[in-house]
């Protein structure tokens, strides 16, 4: 399996679909150069037995994350992820939308955790000033 894969987890209690935060978990790695184009991603089998999800959930978020540019299947050899030419550029009014959604699932998990949004604020803040 993919090593990266071995750190992305899910919460099950944070009130976010499955499938959602496994297309996240990828987006993310995408665009913090953790996983580059070409990367290979786990199997669904791999990747439905370490998180402890329902298969199907990870073939949706596949097809999303297909969907959406930023993979691409290889029937008989695997997903692997898009040149980033391919990955979509967001529009003004998607990228309000992207913010929201984001800005929600973030607020979501840190009330799961018991963190306040004062301190996420600061902690946002830092990690924006630190690059």
């Amino acid at each position: 399996m993919n090593l990266l894969a071995e750190t992305w987890s899910i919460e099950f209690h944070s009130g976010i679909p499955v499938y959602k935060q496994i297309i996240h978990q990828v987006q993310a790695a995408i665009a913090d150069g953790r996983l580059k184009e070409e990367d290979q991603l786990p199997t669904v089998r791999a990747l439905h037995q370490k998180l402890k999800v329902n298969p199907n959930t990870v073939a949706k978020a596949y097809r999303e994350l297909e969907l959406g540019g930023f993979i691409t299947t290889q029937r008989g050899s695997g997903c692997f992820v898009a040149a980033p030419s391919a990955t979509p550029r967001l529009s003004a009014i998607d990228k309000k939308t992207k913010a929201d959604e984001i800005s929600a699932r973030l607020v979501a998990e840190a009330r799961s955790h018991g963190i306040s949004l004062e301190t996420l604020i600061k902690n946002l803040t830092q990690i924006n000033a630190h690059g």
